[in-house]
């Protein structure tokens, strides 16, 4: 796959989808991952949206196949470099869609480049800026699902303010230490999923010691809650009934009356891996009712996308 040498990192993409008869595309979709993860996070979803647009897939900075520089890990950064990715690719405008992190980065676009955001799609988004901690404790469903963390080795502090950043870093120990064929470590709420399943997890936990990546995270110092508040492009945001980012979507559902809200029930964090039309029906409908009637397309659902996943363990997917 091919890799944009940018300023300050090198990018690894990938895009998929074809041209219509006219020799174009009806639109451009860019869809970011969260952190630990990479663009193959996206692979079945990714296939599906690219039946009706152009997908395009990247590793962000320091993570899959990209380069690991030894500073500037902040959410809007990784938007600067969002922004050289489509001057590269001469992707004028996009529907944006962000995972976890992805979606603070596709935020800090939307307030840095807002002529060039079509729409915003978030799924399972924790802000900073509305959720400062993420305490396992404040979480409703901690004490149910504590037990299964605690049978598999993971001993959390649930006083801890970044107990996300603290669940993949255990998660990613135990990937790159078990032996490969171990049949537990679908039960997790982890990206490292595949093949590439121990790749993936080294990769991050070589990046929580890059200097400034740890902190860099935690920066949301570069949009105020009155610029959230005004956003005025077309949104969906999807959350989990389990997921730990509630808190964020309540505040969102608020601040912006026009967005769209979908809350998927049974399911948590990693929906998008473990039952992958949870988001992808509710995306196409979303895109097609914000694009003119001629680009309007249909999609292909398959068996296989309406059995994939393998387990989606509540509150922790």
């Amino acid at each position: 796959m091919p890799t944009a040498c940018l300023k300050t990192v090198d990018l690894h993409y990938l895009q998929l989808g074809e041209q219509n008869s006219q020799n174009s595309f009806p639109s451009d979709l860019v869809m970011v991952h969260g952190l630990a993860a990479s663009l193959g996070f996206w692979s079945y979803t990714a296939s599906v949206l690219a039946q009706t647009n152009r997908v395009t897939l990247f590793d962000l900075r320091g993570h899959g196949r990209s380069s690991m520089p030894e500073a500037s890990y902040t959410p809007r950064q990784m938007a600067e470099d969002l922004k050289e990715l489509l001057d590269y690719l001469g992707i004028q405008t996009a529907h944006l869609l962000g995972h976890s992190f992805g979606g603070s980065v596709i935020l800090q676009f939307a307030h840095c480049y807002p002529e060039r955001v079509e729409s915003l799609i978030f799924a399972d988004v924790r802000l900073r800026l509305l959720q400062p901690e993420q305490r396992l404790r404040d979480w409703q469903h901690w004490q149910k699902f504590q037990p299964l963390l605690n049978k598999l080795g993971i001993e959390l502090d649930e006083n801890d303010s970044e107990s996300g950043y603290q669940l993949l870093k255990e998660i990613a120990k135990l990937q790159v230490n078990t032996p490969e064929g171990e049949g537990f470590l679908h039960k997790l709420p982890s990206p490292f999923f595949g093949k590439g399943g121990k790749r993936t997890a080294l990769r991050w936990l070589k990046l929580l010691e890059t200097a400034t990546a740890p902190s860099d995270f935690l920066d949301s110092a570069s949009m105020t809650l009155t610029q959230l508040q005004q956003m005025q492009k077309p949104t969906l945001a999807i959350y989990g009934e389990y997921s730990q980012a509630m808190v964020t979507a309540l505040a969102l559902k608020r601040l912006w009356p026009h967005g769209r809200f979908e809350f998927v029930p049974q399911v948590g964090h990693f929906f998008p891996i473990s039952q992958p039309e949870k988001l992808i029906i509710p995306v196409q409908k979303f895109l097609t009712q914000t694009k003119s009637p001629d680009s309007q397309g249909n999609l292909t659902i398959t068996p296989a996308l309406l059995n994939s996943g393998g387990i989606d363990t509540p509150g922790l997917q």
